[in-house]
């Protein structure tokens, strides 16, 4: 497959509006971690604390599937490398630079930090919005207005923003304690029949069958310790539906006891696997290991460094917003979908200028500018899971109401020029260097996954292998452009979800081998 081709593959679909409930707790929860302390800053006229206050809340936005006892941990780490991210862009703001060096230095500080963000974020694997936000903290506050002395107060309101964040995320675990472990569980019963066709669908190709297989997986491992528990049992017997043929019916029952805090039906008998303890140490094992994690993170801080040097360098205005707009799209594992992503960012940025254009007109006083801040939050936390161009647009929107809020002299013309120019190169800047820098430890890690799926003889490894195999595949979508992906790694991956339906069904004390589930 060409180049060409092979990008124009991955480009179909960027429209696509994926289905599902809408997060209205997470979005206002969001809004309001976003709103108390800008209200505060703008209270007490300190514009320039605006930015930190910001970055410190979006710390909510982190580990919205894990259990509480551990999005607290996920979200006060992610809160720590937060503020040393405000603190890295912060500290270039106040050094006496001049000529190039004040171009270069801050340029330097964000591609590290993006680089670093991007391999820690991949290695816990938090999810999106992954690395994005340190390397958006690092640029904005490299260019505030900022003195030595303010850096203690910049690194109290950011833990201070932080703190409300977590606080307000984990919050619903006082009245809903296994809230997330009853939501992970619906989402793979959700896929589960949607990939056996018995939702009304018609699902049962591959495709569906590794996107249940991801979320059943998924689920265990949010599941952890509960696993054998309830949760556990009808995980199991949803995971025997897709693999093994168990009836399916009994799952329709336990999706409309899965809301809220109603008493789940008793599961069908069957074995649970036992609970694994959830991991520790993944970065250190991702450091001494996982090369395929560390090119995705040179490309982020290659791009990142090369993008604010050109838009230096063409004189363009604020340019973090090409390092963020470079970082963004660089988050997909694969040069096609980053591409993509690339598409939608572009799309999405000409949308939400425009969009942006009226709502500053509108915000003619601090409460106006308030009110419209928050609610465009509220709206990237409602469009982001449907369809990422339009979380773009409440993206592009939020972000010029911050810089405006942020006691930025720029005209609202200027401002939209500088979106758009700096947007249009960090596209183009991420595009060439997810296609020229290549990830040839993705094919090492292919072929190691290819022997370890042959090496499984238990269903709960089996299971992990499998999407650690759909996972080295994607990786080394990059290349395939180049050199065709072994065609035994499909054929490996069709072999062992037979094998898994037949350990399934042998631990129901039965063989059952419905064909039409065997893709």
């Amino acid at each position: 497959m060409t180049l060409p081709a092979h990008l124009l593959r991955a480009v179909r679909g960027w429209a696509r509006i994926t289905p599902g409930a809408h997060p209205w707790w997470a979005a206002g929860t969001a809004g309001l971690a976003l709103g108390v302390p800008l209200a505060l800053t703008m209270a007490a006229d300190v514009p320039v604390l605006a930015a930190p206050a910001t970055f410190g809340a979006l710390v909510n936005v982190y580990g919205r599937h894990e259990t509480y006892a551990r999005r607290w941990r996920t979200q006060a780490w992610t809160g720590l490398g937060l503020v040393l991210a405000v603190l890295a862009g912060a500290g270039t703001a106040v050094l006496p630079l001049t000529g190039w060096a004040d171009v270069l230095v801050p340029a330097l500080v964000v591609a590290l930090v993006a680089a670093v963000a991007k391999f820690v974020t991949d290695a816990v694997r938090t999810g999106p919005p992954a690395g994005l936000i340190p390397v958006f903290a690092a640029g904005t506050l490299s260019a505030e207005p900022l003195r030595a002395t303010d850096l203690p107060v910049v690194a109290a309101v950011t833990v201070a923003g932080a703190g409300l964040g977590i606080a307000l995320s984990c919050a619903p675990g006082l009245w809903r304690p296994d809230g997330p472990e009853r939501q992970v569980l619906a989402r793979a019963v959700v896929a589960v029949l949607a990939a056996t066709g018995r939702d009304g669908g018609t699902g049962t190709g591959a495709a569906d069958r590794h996107r249940a297989t991801v979320a059943v997986h998924a689920a265990w491992d949010v599941l952890g310790p509960r696993a054998a528990g309830p949760l556990g049992a009808w995980l199991a017997h949803a995971e025997r539906v897709l693999h093994a043929g168990a009836p399916a019916r009994p799952l329709h029952a336990l999706l409309a006891a899965l809301p809220g805090n109603r008493v789940l039906p008793a599961a069908p008998a069957g074995p649970v696997p036992p609970a694994h303890p959830w991991p520790r140490r993944r970065v250190l094992r991702a450091v001494r290991g996982a090369g395929h994690l560390r090119v995705p993170a040179l490309r982020v801080g290659l791009a990142c460094a090369a993008v604010v040097l050109v838009a230096a360098a063409l004189g363009l205005g604020h340019v973090y917003w090409a390092a963020v707009g470079a970082a963004a799209v660089l988050q997909s594992p694969s040069a096609g979908i980053t591409v993509q992503r690339g598409v939608q960012r572009g799309a999405g940025t000409v949308v939400g200028v425009l969009l942006a254009a009226g709502l500053v007109s509108l915000a003619t006083d601090d409460v106006r500018l308030w009110l419209l801040t928050v609610l465009c939050m509220v709206a990237v936390e409602l469009c982001m899971p449907r369809n990422y161009a339009l979380g773009t647009v409440a993206i592009t929107g939020l972000s010029l109401l911050l810089t405006r809020l942020g006691g930025s002299g720029a005209g609202l013309g200027g401002l939209v020029l500088d979106r758009l120019a700096d947007t249009a190169l960090g596209v183009v800047v991420a595009v060439l260097v997810a296609v020229l820098v290549r990830n040839r430890s993705a094919a090492r890690t292919l072929d190691g996954a290819l022997a370890e799926l042959d090496a499984a003889r238990d269903a709960a490894v089996l299971r992990g292998r499998l999407v650690a195999l759909a996972e080295a595949r994607a990786r080394l979508a990059d290349d395939d452009w180049r050199l065709p992906a072994p065609r035994a790694a499909a054929d490996g991956e069709q072999d062992a979800y037979r094998r898994l339906g037949d350990l399934l069904g042998a631990d129901r004390g039965d063989r059952g081998t419905p064909g039409a589930l065997r893709p």
